[in-house]
């Protein structure tokens, strides 16, 4: 499954508009955007940042402000492409089963000694139970969208496969047919990105976006 969220968060990213700059003087309060009407909160926006920043390594005693500004937008149009998913995946009638929530934030339980491990890391994110599961939740929404519309719809020839297999032989270390079906799941990734990242461009061009934070200088 990692794969899949590794995936989404690259398309995310190569969707991302030359939107300004932004910043919120209380990020834990109000609204940073309205996506056709969907409400992004200070706090959503406060929390991704946060997390970009960890992915980024941010030395947050020495802050770059062209770092801070760069940041701040790929935080922000993160959460409008995933918020423009999830409003797809709903359109498309999909639903997740509250057991299969409940399975997931099981898996994550179990990476914790227990309980009170998990709790109390998630009081250190800012993030708590409930928050999780509402995430989670989107987030196998959004990746069921992206399976049903793109990624079962992708085929790859033979041809396809063995071409790959040439010029990535020394890569795969393994005769053709043993690498056949791996090689089959990479080009299909590979172009299920290619269209969902055309995809998302589009709505994202479409979509009625209200950006509520303050335009950094």
């Amino acid at each position: 499954m990692n794969w899949k969220l590794i995936r989404l968060y690259c398309v995310i990213i190569c969707t991302m508009s030359l939107a300004p700059a932004f910043a919120v003087a209380d990020p834990g309060h109000g609204k940073a955007a309205l996506v056709n009407g969907a409400v992004i909160t200070g706090a959503d926006y406060h929390d991704e940042l946060q997390r970009v920043e960890r992915l980024r390594g941010v030395d947050k005693k020495s802050p770059d402000p062209a770092e801070s500004a760069r940041n701040g937008k790929q935080a922000l149009e993160s959460l409008i492409a995933r918020e423009i998913l999830y409003q797809e995946a709903g359109k498309r009638g999909i639903k997740i089963p509250e057991k299969a929530v409940n399975e997931e934030v099981d898996k994550l339980k179990k990476q914790f000694s227990g309980g009170d491990e998990f709790n109390t890391t998630l009081g250190k994110m800012g993030l708590s139970e409930p928050t999780v599961r509402v995430q989670i939740e989107r987030g196998m929404a959004v990746q069921r969208f992206i399976d049903d519309e793109f990624t079962k719809k992708v085929l790859v020839s033979e041809d396809e496969i063995d071409s790959y297999y040439e010029g990535h032989r020394n890569d795969l270390k393994e005769p053709l047919a043993g690498s056949r079906e791996r090689i089959r799941q990479i080009l299909r990734r590979e172009e299920a990105t290619r269209r969902l990242t055309l995809y998302l461009k589009r709505l994202r061009e479409k979509a009625v976006v209200e950006i509520l934070l303050e335009e950094g200088e």
